[in-house]
């Protein structure tokens, strides 16, 4: 029984390792596509989505300590849905991740840098949200899980200011650029990569966080 238990302890610090282990990888990849957005060259793209391949092997890696945990030990109710609950930001991680390779790939390189400002903005705000969302899930902080949950506020109000600018150059019939069009769209992904780290904080916090009535945690 201790032996499986030390197999069972050491699977879960893996699994946990692993979460940290993508989001300091998305953190990256966003540092790579600033510099993609200065020096849109071909190896500094496939760079960008090497890493992205990089996550998606770490998925499937905790997925399998996940199956392996519960396939060889007869596990309590809090236990299953901390498994489930990892699973879950794991694949929430997996497809942030996926955003950003969206962005790589409809960016060409010519005029990337008209892309800059608008991508940092929302990077500024959603590398605070993972920062927030390492420290919440490393150290057990409620309260930076819950800071991930409101930041993301900033970066659907980022959102909702590209659509407009684009809606009125319409409703003036005015002359846009495909790089403009490009910009709503990249602005839809940005947008969603911050959905999934919202998911991804409330999955935690909903998992290690238990609450009575009167909202005092047990």
């Amino acid at each position: 029984m201790l032996v499986r238990r030390n197999y069972h302890d050491q699977r879960r610090k893996q699994i946990k390792e692993e979460v940290l282990e993508i989001l300091a990888n998305i953190n990256q990849m966003m540092q790579m596509f600033d510099n993609f957005l200065l020096h849109p060259t071909a190896e500094n793209k496939n760079i960008i989505l090497e890493n992205e391949d990089f996550i998606d092997k770490h998925e499937k890696k905790t997925e399998k300590y996940i199956i392996e945990i519960i396939s060889l030990e007869q596990l309590d109710t809090t236990e299953i849905k901390w498994l489930f609950s990892m699973g879950r930001i794991i694949r929430e991680l997996e497809r942030a991740g996926d955003q950003l390779a969206n962005i790589v790939t409809i960016s060409d390189m010519i005029d990337t840098v008209e892309f800059r400002p608008l991508v940092r903005e929302f990077f500024h705000y959603e590398q605070e949200m993972i920062n927030w969302l390492i420290i919440g899930i490393n150290d057990d902080k409620e309260d930076k899980l819950e800071a991930v949950i409101h930041h993301d506020e900033h970066v659907n109000e980022l959102n909702k200011e590209t659509y407009q600018h684009m809606a009125k150059l319409i409703k003036k019939k005015a002359n846009f650029t495909e790089n403009q069009l490009k910009m709503v769209i990249i602005s839809r992904f940005l947008e969603r990569m911050g959905d999934h780290l919202v998911n991804a904080a409330r999955a935690y916090k909903e998992t290690v966080f238990f609450y009575n009535g009167a909202g005092t945690k047990k």
